[in-house]
């Protein structure tokens, strides 16, 4: 399993916002908080209310906040919302990035296959509240 930069930012993102989750949070702030470019940072943040794990508000008093208590959000839903759920445990080529080419033949394939059963599963039993 290779993480993107963009995984990465959007958890930092979200254990930002569930450490300020009694407050709405705007965009300067939680980009300065987690380092993040705001540009990149704003990319994430659609994602993730489309995803229904952030809500927004615009206006004077507008912001971001969590759209579900943290003990109801896993590692995986922030990745799945990030990068779309057939992605998340995908096996791809080490050199293309595309699909096995030898999935029928393969006789290793069905490691590949536990392995990704079995991060899934780590990744939906740990918790945003838990980071």
């Amino acid at each position: 399993m290779q993480i993107n930069l963009e995984t990465d930012y959007a958890v930092r993102c979200m254990v930002y916002l569930k450490d300020h989750k009694d407050a709405v949070s705007v965009l300067g702030d939680v980009a300065k908080g987690t380092r993040i470019p705001q540009a990149f940072l704003s990319k994430i943040l659609q994602k993730m209310i489309k995803g229904g794990l952030v809500k927004s508000a615009k206006g004077k008093s507008g912001g971001f906040r969590l759209a579900k208590e943290p003990d109801r959000i896993s590692v995986y839903n922030i990745m799945q919302a990030v990068c779309g759920c057939e992605t998340v445990m995908k096996v791809v080529c080490s050199k293309t990035k595309e699909p096995c080419a030898f999935l029928k033949s393969c006789k290793i394939h069905v490691v590949w296959q536990d392995l990704g059963k079995i991060m899934k599963m780590i990744l939906e039993s740990r918790k945003l509240s838990q980071l």
